[in-house]
């Protein structure tokens, strides 16, 4: 693993942790405006708005970490963590646009 490849991954990966923070709350948003939502339903919809881009910071940290300790280049499948987290993410809304 090269420094130079962590570091843009890094800055990568906070720049796409901003970007699903407003992704998520422009759907929430409008999720919440489109019909009437039960508490679970919008509690789930208000945690994902700070669990997305936590998983981007959890992935920069796991990257760092293995980079420390001698991690080869496998290491770096963990920055697609956030991805798949958006995916079922973006999986739940398109089922609540369904059901609402």
């Amino acid at each position: 693993m090269s420094l130079r490849w962590v570091v843009l991954g890094t800055v990568l990966q906070l720049m796409l942790a901003y970007f699903l923070f407003m992704l998520v709350v422009f759907s929430a948003a409008g999720m919440a405006n489109g019909g009437a939502l039960s508490e679970t339903q919008t509690g789930i919809l208000n945690f994902s708005i700070y669990a997305l881009p936590a998983t981007c910071l959890v992935s920069v940290g796991i990257v760092f970490y293995l980079y420390q300790t001698g991690g080869g280049a496998a290491s770096f499948w963990w920055y697609g963590l956030p991805l798949a987290a958006t995916a079922l993410s973006i999986a739940y809304v398109f089922a609540l646009g369904g059901s609402a």
